[in-house]
């Protein structure tokens, strides 16, 4: 009488996927987990996220109006606003929000630049930070009617938003 104590090469099989799939699953639970770690405890730059919402110029006053949206999950320190000739590629326009644009999760920014600096104070009103300025150098802004600029806002980090736009009077 001969026993046999094999198992039989279809089991055998099943068992090896069971341990190769089992095994798949433990190290993308470990991916995950450790992914996330390294996303939730990252640099603020990484965390910041601004976006432009909208520009308006008033060429009367010689006023342009940035509104600025923190659509991150962190506190931004607006810093810097650049006014930039599309055609040229040069800067038309610069100023440092010397107040502190500080805006937090879910606000936005209504930053006024008629002049070379501008600084942000809270308006109850708007419920927003605002930037206000001189009106010494207003015609400093270099703007050309029908000319595409770009309007480049920076944190204090260095994370930037950008758009375009033109006026015509």
């Amino acid at each position: 009488m001969v026993f046999r104590k094999a198992v039989s090469p279809v089991i055998a099989t099943l068992l090896l996927i069971l341990i190769a799939v089992a095994a798949a699953v433990l190290v993308y639970v470990w991916v995950t987990g450790y992914a996330s770690s390294v996303t939730a405890s990252g640099t603020p730059e990484l965390q910041e996220r601004i976006k432009i919402d909208a520009v308006s110029y008033d060429a009367s006053l010689k006023n342009l109006t940035v509104y600025v949206r923190n659509i991150g999950d962190v506190t931004v320190n607006i810093t810097t606003i650049y006014v930039i000739n599309a055609t040229t590629e040069t800067v038309v326009g610069y100023c440092t929000v010397l107040g502190g644009g500080i805006l937090q999760p879910g606000d936005i920014g209504a930053f006024y630049i008629n002049a070379t600096e501008a600084y942000a104070e809270w308006d109850n009103t708007l419920g927003a930070w605002i930037s206000t300025s001189s009106t010494a150098g207003a015609s400093r802004l270099g703007l050309e009617e029908g000319i595409t600029h770009i309007i480049k806002v920076a944190t204090e980090s260095g994370v930037e938003a950008a758009i375009s736009f033109s006026y015509t009077e």
